[in-house]
């Protein structure tokens, strides 16, 4: 699922506090603006064991998805091999997108360089990944996303 859809069904299912907290929710061009903007993620995923981790990612959306990087050889990595269910934040001082859902690997980011350039352009910086990074591409199919 993608960003529109997502808020559309937390909201419906959003317990009183949540919708308290999240009355104003943003519509998914600002969540995406918001999230190329901070380009700085974590993600939180739980071992095989269950020992919960969180790892800051580079993130970015674009066209209605939000996408991740991870290094191959990191605990995260592990982690969603694992267990493919996570949350991510990206938060400045005032506001913050809260989301989970399922990571769905996409391959090597050597071997998408359509989707690097995309991502690099949706950020102020025009950059993604570090040039030459050999890492893995991530997308979240989305199960719930609140934005405010």
């Amino acid at each position: 699922m993608g960003i529109s859809e997502a808020i559309r069904k937390s909201k419906l299912s959003a317990s009183a506090f949540t919708r308290q907290l999240f009355e104003e929710q943003w519509p998914e061009e600002r969540v995406a603006e918001f999230i190329n903007l901070q380009r700085n993620a974590t993600v939180a995923s739980t071992s095989g064991d269950g020992q919960p981790h969180a790892a800051v990612v580079i993130a970015a959306c674009a066209h209605d998805e939000i996408y991740f990087a991870v290094h191959p050889e990191s605990v995260l990595f592990r982690n969603i091999t694992a267990n493919n269910r996570i949350a991510m934040s990206v938060c400045d001082s005032a506001h913050a997108v809260m989301c989970q859902g399922q990571a769905i690997a996409l391959g090597s980011a050597r071997d998408l360089p359509d989707l690097i350039d995309l991502l690099a352009s949706s950020s102020p910086s025009g950059l993604f990944t570090p040039k030459g990074w050999d890492g893995l591409l991530f997308r979240i199919d989305l199960r719930r996303l609140v934005a405010n």
